[in-house]
Formats: structure tokens, sequence, C-alpha cells
């Protein structure tokens, strides 16, 4: 997901609207500890599902990294 996507997404909500990481079926709060910009980040593999496997280091690509 890139975040132009992301921020699609998200435009119309409210600011104070609850942050989650999901599982299949199950939902968990997150307390943001931290938002980072990783500027050598190396897409590993896209799969078709919409997952992707990210390493922050030996790359070329730019990521945001939420940390909880």
């Amino acid at each position: 997901m890139k975040l132009r996507e992301l921020m699609d997404q998200v435009k119309d909500l409210p600011p104070d609207t609850l942050v989650c990481t999901a599982e299949i079926d199950e939902a968990f709060a997150a307390n943001i500890a931290g938002i980072e910009t990783v500027e050598s980040a190396r897409i590993e593999s896209r799969k078709p599902d919409g997952t992707e496997a990210v390493e922050l280091t030996n790359g070329n690509d730019k990521v945001v990294v939420i940390r909880w």
C-alpha cells in the first residue's frame, strides 16, 4: 500500500479515530509510540492479497513505519 492510498481511505475520518492493527478476524488497538520515515527500505515481496514484506535497510525504497 502506498501512502497516497492510505490517505485516500482515511481522508474523511475524524482526527480522533483510533488506529488499529488487525489479523484476519481480530483487531487490536494500538497506542502509537512513533512514526518514522525510512529512506533505505527494501520491498522484499508483494503478494496478490496486498501483504508485503519490507526490510528496513539495504534498499532504495521509502516507507513510513508506525511503531507501537
